[in-house]
């Protein structure tokens, strides 16, 4: 499917700073009308076939440039039950990336070209979230040291505590990305978001982006969502052990379980930048604007920099000896 507008025919997308449809050719909001899917994976406003990977599930055609929804991959098990929708556009997005990578010495040239960023990409990518339940249970010995002086003495005192802490910690929405196209540790670095907006899933949020849908089931993700819940859990237990000196756990057991878990989609702008066969991905949170990636090293820009200033430093050096000498 696709929105297409009622006034002019144009394509209508998902404008995320107004929060509303916008038709992209005659700018008119919210005139759009769903046009649903005739025939599998081609493209309804033009009818080209439009080659897609079996997990992609929104795309820009190719040939007139309509955004394309497959509606045969949003049904039963992949129909999402929440999303969270673009907050900062692709105008935003790039002044997020010239901010923090433009100005890195030795990048290459064009790293943030007009040219360079036409690869940049709005995606929603699908994640698993779950409200899990953990239950501690810790015993150890905790000891607190007192030092001070008694004339000539140096004195120490040692006090040592049985330790005891049994409590649980419910979570909720512990997200995990379900994309095996994403890297998962870039996933995770590009959290957190703002996660009280999210909402029930729209399927006009994907008009405008790109999205995929789940390739990693939640029972495969679980152990994910019960390590991140496990390291949360120990941060609190050190808050409630961080009054102590040295603490010696002898019985330390963080299990969780899931209650519920929701198949979501996350906003996440995408830029590759290739330089000298290398792809190098950099991310955008959609929502909070937080980046994350390394920009290569131009050893050309290396090179001319010192050779710069050597040529500088020598020319300096050439004239000290010159005044020193008329001197």
């Amino acid at each position: 499917m696709f929105y297409r507008c009622k006034d002019c025919g144009g394509n209508a997308v998902y404008d995320p700073k107004k929060k509303k449809m916008v038709c992209e050719s005659c700018g008119n909001e919210e005139t759009q009308e769903k046009i649903p899917q005739e025939k599998l994976h081609i493209c309804n406003n033009c009818g080209a076939e439009i080659e897609s990977k079996k997990t992609d599930l929104a795309l820009k055609c190719p040939y007139c440039g309509t955004y394309v929804i497959f509606e045969d991959r949003m049904k039963d098990a992949y129909k999402p039950d929440l999303a969270l929708p673009f907050v900062i556009d692709r105008k935003e997005a790039i002044e997020i990336i010239r901010k923090n990578f433009a100005k890195k010495m030795f990048i290459p040239k064009d790293f943030c070209s007009t040219s360079s960023l036409e690869s940049l990409q709005g995606r929603y990518v699908p994640f698993w979230m779950y409200d899990m339940e953990t239950h501690v249970h810790f015993e150890g010995e905790g000891r607190k040291i007192r030092t001070w002086t008694e004339g000539d003495y140096d004195c120490t005192e040692t006090s040592i505590y049985r330790l005891v802490r049994d409590f649980d910690v419910n979570y909720d929405k512990i997200p995990v990305d379900a994309s095996k196209n994403m890297p998962d540790e870039k996933m995770d670095l590009v959290e957190p978001y703002k996660y009280t907006a999210l909402g029930k899933f729209r399927s006009r949020y994907l008009s405008g982006f790109q999205a995929e849908i789940y390739d990693e089931n939640k029972e495969e993700l679980l152990p994910r969502a019960q390590k991140k819940a496990k390291k949360y859990t120990e941060g609190y237990l050190d808050e409630y052990n961080n009054s102590y000196s040295s603490v010696k756990p002898a019985i330390k057991k963080v299990d969780s379980k899931e209650m519920n878990s929701y198949y979501t989609f996350l906003p996440v702008w995408r830029y590759v930048y290739r330089y000298q066969g290398t792809n190098y991905e950099f991310f955008v949170n959609g929502q909070t604007g937080k980046a994350i990636g390394t920009p290569p090293t131009s050893k050309a820009r290396m090179f001319s920099w010192f050779a710069a200033v050597t040529c500088s430093l020598f020319f300096l050096a050439e004239m000290i000896l010159y005044f020193l000498e008329v001197a």
